[in-house]
């Protein structure tokens, strides 16, 4: 079991190489017709820009923080790969994507609410750029794009070409589903899937779990018993349900990110921004009266420090508990897929982006017995990562729910003060 479980794991891994390499030998290559070179000509853009399509097949140098950011950042589109499809006029080899082409639905001023793909977007006058949509003005020309429907323009050259073409009266307010929330729509329908699964066994069979029952059970049993009970006492079975919900939903994300399928949810600071934002309003929501007590008259304080320094150090640790939360789980899962990206493009920038067979290949032992060694890693951060967040949040809770009898205390230190 264990060297089927290596081999599963290894073809993930090689097809996660074969997908990169792929994707980088291409994704600045963008093919040039008759027609975009001689519309190209009236756009009102530094003279140097023509290159871009004259020179539409020079092949460049391998960039590696490219790479990596386009894999890590969330976008439109969710592409896993491409796969060779031929030939060109010119001899180059061409490719068609495999990717998920989400649909643009935003409000503009000028056309109301919008719902379209893409390249539907041309003919409603509009264009997209670095995953960002644009309103054009009439008459507008459209720059070069490549087989990816990327404009591949430099800043300045963008800056000229908007200045001249996009019409910035529009106001567009842009609420599409990019990579990261469609893949969170998927774990939330995995997640419902499984425990609706284990409510039916439950209902149906009195003895043992079976199924998927029994491969659950455990777990949830242990974020009950190891979790929720020992730090909410009572009302342990109050928040139970949440717990679980981050514990699996922060899993799965997290084994989802393993698999080549380019998801990178909890590595995405706007997630792990909305979870700590939930754990930190069910703090101060169920927060008990000695809770806000200790934020803002901090018993057994001088008054000269109690509304000063402390309520100054008090309030700022009501923001630090979830901020930390978020800066963790986002820390530690970009962490890992930083690691592997990096160690991966090792083979491109030592083979010179296939052109030193050599340099590949001397670097390939090394660079992929590290690859493999923070690949297995991260199968461990990924529950360990999902148990931290989920046991900090129960501890938080917990504390905020806490009564102190503060005045008994004041008593009992009295009296033991007389009685020395």
């Amino acid at each position: 079991m264990r060297h089927i479980n290596v081999l599963i794991l290894s073809t993930f891994m090689l097809f996660s190489l074969v997908a990169y390499a792929q994707h980088d030998t291409h994704e600045h290559e963008p093919e040039t017709t008759h027609e975009d070179t001689s519309a190209h000509d009236h756009l009102q853009i530094p003279e140097h820009a023509e290159d871009i399509h004259g020179a539409a097949h020079e092949e460049k140098a391998f960039n590696a923080s490219e790479m990596i950011m386009h894999h890590v950042l969330d976008n439109h589109d969710w592409h896993i790969t491409d796969i060779p499809s031929g030939k060109d006029a010119q001899g180059h080899t061409t490719y068609t994507p495999i990717a998920l082409r989400l649909p643009w639905i935003f409000y503009s001023s000028r056309d109301g609410f919008v719902f379209s793909s893409t390249h539907d977007l041309d003919a409603k006058n509009y264009l997209v750029y670095h995953d960002h949509v644009y309103a054009l003005k009439a008459g507008a020309v459209r720059p070069h794009a490549d087989a990816h429907g990327a404009i591949h323009l430099e800043k300045e050259e963008w800056e000229a070409y908007k200045a001249e073409n996009v019409d910035a009266s529009v106001t567009l307010l842009d609420f599409s589903i990019t990579k990261t929330s469609f893949q969170i729509l998927i774990i939330a329908a995995l997640m419902l899937w499984v425990f609706l699964s284990i409510a039916r066994s439950y209902k149906k069979n009195t003895g043992a779990p079976k199924g998927t029952a029994s491969l659950f059970e455990p777990i949830i049993v242990f974020v009950r018993d190891e979790i929720a009970k020992p730090y909410l006492g009572d009302k342990a079975m109050r928040f139970t349900p949440y717990l679980l919900t981050l514990f699996f939903f922060i899993w799965f994300s997290n084994l989802l990110g393993l698999t080549p399928l380019n998801s990178n949810i909890a590595g995405n600071i706007s997630i792990t921004a909305a979870l700590a934002l939930l754990t930190f309003i069910i703090i101060n929501v169920n927060g008990s009266k000695d809770y806000w007590v200790h934020i803002f008259a901090n018993p057994g304080v001088p008054p000269a420090l109690r509304y000063s320094l402390m309520l100054i150090v008090e309030v700022v640790g009501v923001f630090t508990k979830p901020f930390a939360l978020m800066i963790r789980l986002f820390a530690n899962i970009s962490a890992g897929h930083f690691m592997v990206l990096s160690l991966v493009s090792i083979l491109f920038i030592l083979g010179k982006g296939g052109k030193s067979i050599g340099g590949a290949l001397g670097a390939m032992p090394i660079s992929l017995l590290f690859t493999f060694g923070i690949y297995f890693l991260e199968f461990v951060v990924a529950i360990i990562q999902a148990y931290i967040f989920t046991l900090l949040t129960a501890v938080f809770v917990g504390m905020a729910m806490e009564s102190h009898d503060h005045e008994h205390a004041h008593e009992h230190a009295h009296a033991e003060g007389d009685h020395h």
